[in-house]
């Protein structure tokens, strides 16, 4: 293919593919099925003797620069996009669950380690808070990530291919996690023993985390969805 020292083919051509993976209507099928049109498109045109460039901006017009065929693909495959969006939102839902279990069985297991190595039950209490708070952190960095990096956090999880199987994968962790949890109350109850002032400050600590999880979630939702819903606004 004679090459044509100001056009880069190789990215013009990225830039179209990503265009066309991008359109909603579009599965990733679609956009590997019209690769393949597009790059047949372009050796019929360069044995025709056109140069890369020609051939590129040729076969762009011939596939239609608007992507008004989208519109077909949208249609054909709206049950298989209704799924999709069906899927993403129930993934979320059981990734709340799923965390918020990981974190609370964590955090027994790191009390029942700390309690079997002799430690303080008020010292493995400060050091499950500090656990929970550096959890807490975590979460407002990765908001913060998205709030403020969007682009590039936005296409790691985009990038992140989720099929139903994975989404019963999700669900079969998290429903682990809730009965391993449960398994670790009596334990921790016993190692806690009848020290009711002990009791009382783990039950503020859990309580605590009880309350300020979700609530942090919901914030960091809310702060998400009015910064796009402001944008999606302005745009309309």
């Amino acid at each position: 293919m004679e090459k044509n020292s100001g056009f880069l083919f190789e990215e013009q051509f990225e830039l179209w593919h990503n265009q066309v993976k991008d359109r909603e209507g579009v599965t990733q099928a679609d956009a590997e099925e019209l690769k393949s049109h597009f790059l047949d498109i372009i050796d019929e045109l360069t044995i025709a003797g056109l140069d890369e460039e020609e051939a590129f901006w040729v076969a762009c017009k011939r596939m239609g620069r608007d992507f008004d065929w989208t519109t077909a693909y949208a249609d054909v495959n709206k049950p298989l996009i209704q799924l999709k969006r069906s899927l993403i939102i129930l993934a979320g839902v059981l990734a709340y669950f799923l965390l918020y279990y990981f974190i609370n069985c964590s955090a027994k297991l790191l009390y029942v380690a700390l309690i079997y190595n002799e430690a303080n039950g008020y010292v493995a209490i400060d050091w499950i808070s500090k656990y929970l708070i550096a959890i807490h952190l975590m979460v407002m960095v990765f908001v913060a990530s998205i709030y403020f990096f969007e682009r590039k956090t936005i296409s790691f999880i985009e990038s992140i291919e989720l099929k139903p199987r994975h989404t019963v994968y999700l669900l079969l962790i998290a429903i682990l996690l809730s009965i391993l949890n449960t398994c670790l109350n009596p334990l921790t109850k016993t190692l806690v023993g009848y020290d009711r002032p002990l009791i009382s400050h783990l039950y503020q600590v859990y309580l605590y985390f009880d309350y300020a999880f979700p609530f942090l979630i919901c914030t960091s939702f809310a702060i998400l969805y009015s910064k796009y819903y402001r944008a999606a606004k302005f745009i309309i």
